[in-house]
């Protein structure tokens, strides 16, 4: 049994990172543990951070995941992560013993934890291997 740990933002809940977790359930059963980072939110006039507001979205945004993996009867746990994407992958990778990081970002254009080097900065980092999806759509149901 594969045990994952699932890393997105606002691409948590696109098809492609679904169509992802149901290719590796197909190849064996596994657990997952979905981590989102509270980000601040980009909106028209420039980024919005609070706390608060952070945490609320990311909630949400989890909440929602959670909701979708269930009806796919996929096993999974979740919380909301620390604002850094590395440091919420450390953290997570605390208390979930993962064999595997799946990586959720939008394409490279409007990707920033791409430009940061995030996907090569995990692998070097944690020593697991690191499945990187590009959503470009996210689901409009739950």
């Amino acid at each position: 049994m594969s045990r994952v740990l699932v890393v997105a933002n606002e691409t948590v809940d696109a098809e492609e990172l679904l169509g992802a977790l149901r290719a590796l359930e197909d190849e064996h059963a596994s657990t997952y543990h979905v981590v989102v980072p509270a980000r601040p939110l980009h909106e028209e006039h420039g980024w919005i951070w609070t706390q608060e507001g952070a945490q609320e979205a990311a909630a949400e945004r989890l909440a929602r995941t959670l909701a979708i993996l269930d009806r796919e009867r996929l096993e999974a746990t979740g919380h909301i992560g620390d604002n850094r994407p590395m440091s919420a992958i450390a953290d997570a990778l605390m208390d979930f013993d993962a064999t595997l990081i799946v990586i959720s970002t939008h394409p490279e254009p409007r990707s920033r934890w791409l430009r940061s080097g995030l996907i090569d900065s995990a692998r070097r980092k944690f020593g697991l291997p690191v499945v990187h999806v590009v959503s470009t759509s996210t689901r409009t149901t739950v």
